[in-house]
């Protein structure tokens, strides 16, 4: 059995636990550079994720219909007729526009879908088509057609670091021969990258760069941003993801206390967070006032839902768990009749 590699269940926690972060810091009170805070976040939190999600991307008929089509289809129904229920006048049970954070499963099935497409062993010809998708990222923001809708532009937008997380994995080359470089020539490479990142985000920052801008959501005329803003913010996504899977992972190749189990758990934490987030926002806004408040609340849902009790529910449940387990208990050479009792 293949050893677990610990390096991405703690990357797959720092992460969550940014988007938590800057989930709460949306509807914080206001204080002392919150705003840069939250707009430092969104530079690179969700290409990474989508960068390690492309890693570990492969296609499985019974885990994208039970533990991402029926899992969205669900949740969609869930989150809608909840926050509608708390009072929220704009939303309503619908699904052809993914709510929230429900974009990420919903373009996570459609890239799962593309795999074919993008699974072609030429180097040359994934380079064309990272290159490809960094184009079509960069001209959809001219195109006012494309929004929210079945999360289109999100598709479009947020491609690239799918892309390049799935090649990245199946590139033995290109990691034995970073491994194999010296470590002062990586160490330089890396420090050039760090002075880079800080460079970049402090020029983003410069430009009044904002959050809103980095959704993936909003064509350039909405917010009155270009395509080369758009470029500047996938430059410091790719600088940040650079440092964390070639700087950061091979220093966390082991189990960390806490860190490493909720890594284990992000599918839990993602999905559930947003019923107390939209609690937060539309009744008790007070909680989150303060910075202590908003460490506590991020701390306490980080703890509660990455719990390994919660997890295991939540994977059974909502990532496929129990198909799993009913096919392996049939035998994989066995399929179930139609009308045949499960």
């Amino acid at each position: 059995m293949k050893a677990r590699e610990y390096q991405y269940d703690n990357l797959r926690f720092l992460l969550i636990a940014l988007v938590v972060l800057g989930h709460l810091l949306e509807i914080a009170g206001e204080f002392p550079q919150k705003e840069i805070l939250y707009t430092l976040i969104y530079s690179f939190h969700m290409p990474a994720f989508l960068f390690l999600s492309g890693m570990f991307a492969r296609f499985d008929r019974g885990k994208w219909i039970f533990g991402m089509a029926l899992p969205y289809l669900l949740l969609q129904w869930v989150y809608t007729a909840f926050v509608e229920k708390l009072g929220d006048p704009w939303v309503h049970v619908q699904f052809s526009r993914p709510y929230w954070i429900l974009w990420y499963i919903f373009v996570l099935m459609v890239y799962t879908l593309l795999l074919p497409v993008y699974d072609t062993p030429s180097p040359a010809g994934r380079w064309l088509m990272v290159a490809a998708s960094v184009a079509l990222a960069l001209l959809a923001g001219f195109d006012k057609s494309i929004d929210y809708q079945w999360s289109a532009s999100r598709i479009v937008a947020f491609q690239p670091w799918f892309l390049l997380g799935y090649y990245f994995r199946q590139a033995e080359g290109l990691r034995a021969c970073w491994n194999g470089a010296g470590r002062t020539f990586r160490g330089m490479l890396l420090g050039l990258g760090a002075v880079c990142c800080v460079a970049l985000e402090w020029l983003m920052l410069r430009q009044g760069v904002t959050a809103k801008m980095m959704l993936g959501a909003y064509g350039y005329e909405d917010l009155g941003y270009s395509w080369q803003v758009r470029a500047l913010i996938m430059c410091c996504a790719a600088g940040v993801i650079f440092l964390l899977f070639a700087g950061l992972a091979p220093h966390l190749k082991r189990k960390i206390p806490v860190v490493t189990v909720l890594g284990q758990n992000t599918l839990s934490i993602y999905l559930l967070h947003g019923f107390f987030f939209h609690l937060f926002r539309l009744k008790f806004p007070w909680l989150l006032a303060q910075p202590w408040q908003v460490l506590l609340a991020w701390a306490g849902l980080l703890l509660l839902l990455g719990n390994p009790a919660v997890g295991r529910c939540t994977a059974f449940l909502l990532g496929g768990g129990w198909y799993r387990r009913l096919r392996a208990r049939r035998g994989p050479g066995r399929s179930i009749a139609p009308g045949e009792k499960i």
